[in-house]
């Protein structure tokens, strides 16, 4: 008697998975998020006035405005594996007590962009500001919330710590070039396979 009371009980089981499995949709059934561990690699130019504003973006490069904002603050270029390589925008900052807070993108060469907010923290360098090789550094979070395209419904948090270093100084406009670079590491997940 028990081994039907198991049997049956099995069999009820099995009809009842069946027809659970029939009613989900198969594309449901078959997609599951994609993450990857990635490591983003920003560079580019800056120049700024005496004042430390940021004067221009560099030259030759198509910059997007990043959302919340109406123009780009600056402009930078990345390159990522999986993800491509395309250029690197931020809004304004806001300052959020001991923190700027700043909108970003990152847009590919199609034309995709992955998009979230950047919280910085800054590490002045003690020697001054016009000096060759200062460096400033500036512990950083991505956390990705959206994008368009083949980014659309991406989320993740890579960390980061960015490096500005003087490369020169114009005596007469006190014109300052420097170096930006960064390398941003975690896990960004997809809907779909990118």
């Amino acid at each position: 008697m028990r081994k039907i009371k198991i049997g049956f009980l099995g069999l009820t089981v099995l009809i009842a998975s069946a027809g659970l499995a029939s009613a989900l949709p198969a594309s449901a059934a078959s997609q599951s998020p994609h993450s990857y561990r990635t490591v983003v690699r920003l560079s580019g130019d800056e120049y700024s006035d005496a004042q430390n504003n940021l004067l221009n973006n560099p030259p030759n490069t198509k910059c997007s405005t990043p959302p919340g904002s109406t123009t780009p603050n600056g402009c930078w270029t990345w390159t990522a594996k999986h993800l491509g390589h395309g250029t690197y925008t931020i809004s304004q900052p806001s300052l959020q007590g001991a923190q700027l807070v700043w909108s970003f993108s990152y847009t590919d060469t199609r034309g995709d962009n992955l998009t979230g907010t950047l919280t910085e923290r800054y590490i002045p360098d003690p020697s001054p500001s016009d000096a060759l090789t200062h460096a400033n550094r500036y512990p950083a979070t991505y956390t990705v919330t959206g994008g368009t395209g083949r980014f659309a419904g991406g989320t993740g948090v890579l960390n980061a710590t960015a490096t500005r270093t003087t490369v020169s100084v114009n005596p007469a406009t006190g014109v300052t070039h420097t170096k930006y670079a960064s390398t941003a590491t975690g896990t960004l997940t997809f809907p779909s396979k990118l």
